[in-house]
């Protein structure tokens, strides 16, 4: 009986400092099982799966074509303009005798690429602005906030066309003007859902014991409350995606875009506008694609939310 008592002691999990217990590799039991459960609920929803399956397919077509394809994506050669799609050119060319498939593939980098730079500012300035408003409270938050919604009077896509034309005098929108531009018209919503989840998160008990202990402001925000929006920011990467890659699309579609010969998925619709009575794939492949990789992150981030829900949890079985 007394061996058998010794064993089961063993066999518990080994308490921490803080009193939690410590799994093998030192992460609390409580927080390894959270996002455990949150992998596994995703994992369920086959929509969300499917979605991510053709996200990576996108991305790596992106990625790689451009490097195996034996065509250069801005050469030019006008004896093989507007080709039918072939076992050489499965995408067929454009006006200019440029391979579709590889110039499709280079577009999509910078597309894709001013979305994740453009989220990843958004995200930066929002989590920043939002979390100073929603932790200092008071006339801070009052200042803040009345200055967000005076700036979410202006449309967003006046307002980024506007942008684009200042950080680009001379016409010439470079990658970085385009991410500038739309970071400045998109980082409203993130900064007002951050500020929210920060008012009720500094509610909670642990906020106050930090508190009364004497920790410094700075460090009950860094440590015990922007940790805990990571729920919410990872879900905001996939519904902003969608929207700069939108945008960068449609400025690009206008003119006020990226500049020819380089391609992205806008500027090559915008090539195949013209002719795309007889020719409509030039205009049908980079929108299909735009569709493509904007739905796909939408319902990645619904199955990130269901996932990431606690409201939801007790559904899970």
């Amino acid at each position: 009986m007394v061996l058998m008592v010794i064993d089961q002691r063993e066999a518990l999990p080994r308490p921490t400092s803080a009193g939690v217990p410590a799994t093998e590799a030192g992460t609390p039991v409580a927080q390894r099982s959270l996002w455990k459960d949150a992998v596994y609920r995703f994992s369920r929803n086959r929509a969300a799966v499917v979605a991510v399956i053709l996200f990576a397919i996108i991305v790596l077509y992106c990625l790689i074509v451009p490097i195996v394809s034996p065509y250069d994506p801005n050469a030019v050669k006008f004896g093989d303009s507007y080709l039918p799609p072939s076992l050489e050119h499965p995408f067929g060319t454009d006006k200019f005798g440029r391979d579709l498939l590889t110039r499709v593939a280079v577009g999509g980098r910078i597309s894709i690429g001013i979305g994740f730079a453009g989220t990843f500012a958004i995200l930066t300035i929002g989590l920043v602005y939002g979390s100073l408003a929603g932790f200092l409270g008071g006339a801070v938050d009052t200042v803040l906030m009345r200055f967000l919604d005076a700036l979410y009077g202006l449309p967003y896509l006046p307002f980024a066309i506007i942008t684009t034309a200042i950080l680009s005098p001379e016409g010439t929108a470079t990658f970085w003007t385009m991410v500038a531009a739309l970071t400045i018209a998109s980082w409203l919503t993130t900064a007002r859902i951050v500020r929210g989840q920060i008012v009720t998160l500094k509610q909670n008990d642990y906020v106050v014991a930090a508190r009364a202990v004497g920790a410094r402001w700075f460090r009950v925000l860094g440590r015990h409350l922007i940790p805990n929006t990571f729920g919410i920011l990872i879900i905001a990467v996939f519904l902003d995606l969608p929207a700069v890659v939108l945008g960068e699309a449609f400025l690009s579609f206008i003119g006020l875009g990226i500049n020819p010969p380089t391609a992205s998925w806008g500027s090559i619709a915008q090539d195949g506008r013209a002719a795309y009575v007889l020719h409509p794939l030039v205009i049908v492949i980079p929108s299909l694609a735009i569709a493509a990789l904007v739905l796909s992150a939408n319902f990645i981030a619904d199955g990130l939310r269901d996932a990431l829900d606690p409201r939801t949890r007790s559904d899970s079985g």
